[in-house]
């Protein structure tokens, strides 16, 4: 018993360290704030493979085999629209801490949970409920009093939030683990992000190689800024209920707040202030209905 006890503290402490992780990566992007946001996701996506690559490696599993087994369990095209999803999320979100907008990124992570229930009752056809479609009734007020009092619809928002629930929802479609779907999604787009990397060098128009040491440094560990807080997720997760994992992602949104408002002083006016309000409400709703079929469920 006290050995359990132990080993859920430690899924806690994994989970909990991954989404701190999370929620601070705008401070990694942010130092490289003068790289262009679409050679970043490129850097990304090469490095990422090659880092994942290497994990499987080192736990004494051949990475192609691995994908040669796992692209047979779907068809192509579905694999590729994983790695292009989740190629725009990072983009977006990459695009929203360099340009100045990360309480943009932090109201779609918000929001993300919102879309994830909606987009199980599409495809999945699961039922909603009353708390639940609550939750999406406060979420969609607030997009429209962003987009009619706030400075303009939540774009960013919205394809950071749209992206990362659509990635999720294909995932579980796919039914494999983070690790290997990262593994598959990176290497999947590894020769074209190489390709077009070795465009960008030919014009001039590169920063890998060509600014200083610190930036190629910061370029390279991209990959591991990606793989490590999702290694210590899924490690945590063997452990501890699927309920926490759920409560607990919202640590990513209120830091990614707090750097946006407190750190990097991005303006937050009224406005925003009454866009964050119905949002939270909403995210409130969801909780709240997590809880009632946890108790129902015991």
């Amino acid at each position: 018993m006290e050995q359990q006890e132990r080993s859920v503290r430690r899924g806690y402490l994994a989970v909990i360290s991954g989404y701190v992780l999370w929620g601070l990566l705008p401070i990694f992007w942010k130092l490289l704030d003068h790289v262009n946001a679409f050679e970043v996701l490129l850097h990304r996506i090469l490095w990422c493979g090659a880092w994942s690559a290497s994990y499987f490696l080192i736990t004494g599993r051949n990475p192609l085999r691995v994908l040669r087994a796992l692209w047979l369990t779907r068809p192509a095209f579905v694999w590729i629209c994983s790695a292009l999803i989740v190629s725009a999320n990072w983009l977006s979100y990459i695009y929203a801490v360099i340009s100045g907008n990360i309480l943009q990124a932090s109201l779609g992570y918000l929001l993300c949970p919102i879309m994830i229930v909606l987009l199980g009752v599409i495809f999945f056809k699961e039922t909603m409920t009353a708390l639940q479609k609550a939750a999406l009734v406060c979420c969609i007020a607030g997009v429209v009093y962003a987009s009619l009092m706030a400075g303009g619809f939540p774009w960013l928002s919205v394809l950071i939030g749209g992206t990362f629930a659509l990635y999720s929802t294909i995932k579980k479609f796919l039914g494999t683990d983070g690790l290997t779907a990262l593994l598959s999604d990176t290497l999947l787009l590894t020769p074209l992000a190489v390709l077009i990397m070795g465009f960008l060098a030919w014009k001039g128009e590169s920063a890998f190689l060509s600014v200083n040491l610190s930036t190629d440094i910061l370029l390279v560990t991209a990959g591991l800024a990606t793989l490590l807080p999702l290694y210590l997720f899924i490690q945590g997760t063997i452990t501890i209920p699927y309920q926490s994992v759920g409560f607990l992602q919202f640590i990513i949104p209120f830091i990614a707040f707090m750097l946006g408002v407190f750190v990097y002083g991005e303006p937050f006016s009224r406005d925003q202030g009454i866009t964050f309000g119905l949002i939270i409400i909403g995210v409130g709703c969801y909780i709240a209905s997590l809880l009632m079929r946890s108790r129902m469920r015991r």
